[in-house]
């Protein structure tokens, strides 16, 4: 069983998650209204997190993507957003806006390669099927180069060495399992 081991600087769900060989860190997310705070903790310590730096928009149901130098924090509600967020893992501060999913999208799965980030499903007007794709090398906008199996949002994304997962949802009716897609 999980054991309760550290807080975040303040309670809120509906946020990303991110991490570094030796710390993790959660951005975005709603307290009773949207949050941009991003939150910093140790991995080696049970110490309270620590808040390092702001997403440029206060927003929940974001997804999440990391490089081995940067958390980005992508898409969101309350406001909509096509926000991809990029900060670095190296020095504390605020997020800079780096480019643009193709159109708004929350609820969706965030998933990462060595050289890209992922964005797939989520709500856009109505529940969606899209993988967007963004480099890491370069600060742009994402593409779609793909969709996954069924249309749905408020899923859960995870990450091999050579596939995204795209798990769980809901599309109003039936609940939804696995979705892969390969990465590059």
């Amino acid at each position: 069983n999980a054991t309760d081991a550290a807080d975040l600087t303040v309670a809120r769900r509906l946020g990303a998650g991110h991490s570094t060989g030796t710390h993790g860190y959660s951005s975005g997310g709603c307290t009773g209204s949207e949050s941009n705070v991003i939150d910093k903790h140790s991995l080696s310590a049970d110490n309270n997190a620590t808040d390092v730096g702001d997403l440029t928009v206060a927003r929940e149901f974001v997804s999440s993507s990391s490089s081995s130098n940067h958390g980005y924090t992508t898409g969101g509600a309350s406001p909509n957003s096509n926000v991809i967020d990029k900060f670095s893992f190296s020095s504390d501060g605020n997020s800079t806006d780096v480019g643009d999913l193709v159109a708004t999208n929350s609820g969706a799965a965030g998933t990462s390669s060595t050289t890209h980030g992922y964005v797939s499903a989520g709500y856009t007007s109505a529940y969606d099927n899209v993988i967007w794709k963004f480099t890491f090398a370069s600060d742009s906008n994402a593409t779609d180069v793909g969709d996954v199996t069924v249309s749905r949002g408020y899923v859960s994304g995870v990450s091999s060495t050579t596939h995204g997962y795209t798990a769980g949802g809901w599309s109003g009716g039936a609940k939804y399992q696995w979705s892969r897609a390969t990465g590059t």
